[in-house]
């Protein structure tokens, strides 16, 4: 307190003091964070532990006291579903940290999409964020000098060319709060002109083969660091006389590790889609491997849909 930093061990130190002085019971925890993987418990030895939290028994409720962006019940992914040691005055025991459920970690969009003839939009956002990813945001977003470059940064790796108008972040220093953040841009090429049609994807996901199950086959886990939800609902208002031309069926992709669902609705100038991704599982196992790159290739075939728009003058 007095130098005004210190390590994981200190601020679990420094939990367990405060909480001792509150009467609230406490111990330290020592922790196998994710990135290390997992190891046999036997032989027993503490060089196999590379962190320190604190524990409040009667809450049931694990405080990391370095995961200074986190709210009180966000446990950062690294310290999920892990080997830890519970220090006790008299003792100790084993055991393996819980991980959040992907209700508890959400990321939901909402985009409304104003599109003119030549492929260009402006689109008016928001966005809430909860959950082990709330706590990348917030570190990303603080600083409000910058808050512009990196969200364009951030958007432009699906609206290339993205130029962010205005925006404006809600409770990003309360941190047992969602993080909440609303923005209107312009986007030079949401849609590709072709003729006299324009065509759009269907959503900011897709290549989740590509990013989560990339080889064909594997000998060990495969770890996903967390479980997630993400929901995307776009609305876009057709230019002047344009009226949709095609567009996806939509549909479901399910399996044992969760499911993506997308819907896709048009009136005479509008046309929406719904697209929601549920992961449930944090890792996957080496036999369980090839299902859950199978139900990948089918989520990738639902979200590689287009929306083609004719009638463009």
């Amino acid at each position: 307190v007095r130098r005004g930093f210190g390590d994981c061990k200190d601020k679990a130190s420094l939990l367990y003091a405060m909480l001792k002085e509150a009467g609230v019971e406490s111990h330290i925890v020592l922790v196998r964070t994710r990135a290390n993987g997992r190891i046999a418990d036997l032989p027993a030895s503490l060089a196999v532990f590379d962190h320190a939290i604190a524990y409040v028994p009667s809450l049931d409720l694990y405080l990391d006291g370095t995961a200074e962006h986190s709210g009180i019940e966000e446990l950062p992914g690294g310290d999920q579903g892990v080997m830890v040691l519970h220090v006790y005055p008299d003792g100790a025991s084993l055991r393996v940290t819980p991980v959040s459920t992907s209700a508890q970690n959400r990321l939901s969009r909402e985009l409304e999409v104003v599109l003119s003839a030549d492929g260009s939009a402006d689109v008016t956002a928001k966005e809430e964020v909860r959950g082990v990813e709330a706590a990348t945001y917030r570190s990303t977003y603080e600083a409000s000098g910058t808050q512009v470059d990196r969200l364009e940064r951030m958007m432009s790796s699906v609206f290339p060319g993205l130029r962010v108008e205005s925006h404006r972040f809600d409770s990003l220093s309360d941190l047992n709060r969602p993080v909440r953040l609303r923005y209107r841009a312009h986007v030079p090429q949401f849609a590709a002109r072709r003729g006299s049609e324009l065509e759009m994807g269907i959503s900011v996901m897709g290549g989740l083969i590509r990013r989560m199950a990339a080889k064909p086959r594997r000998q060990h886990a495969l770890d996903l660091e967390t479980t997630r939800q993400y929901r995307e609902h776009r609305t876009i208002k057709l230019p002047p006389g344009a009226r949709s031309a095609e567009l996806p069926k939509g549909g479901q992709a399910k399996s044992a590790f969760g499911r993506l669902a997308v819907r896709v609705e048009s009136t005479k100038n509008t046309v929406s889609v719904t697209t929601e991704l549920e992961l449930n599982k944090d890792r996957i196992s080496a036999e369980e491997y090839p299902a859950f790159r199978a139900w990948m290739r089918q989520a990738d075939q639902l979200l590689r849909g287009r929306i083609r728009i004719g009638g463009v003058r």
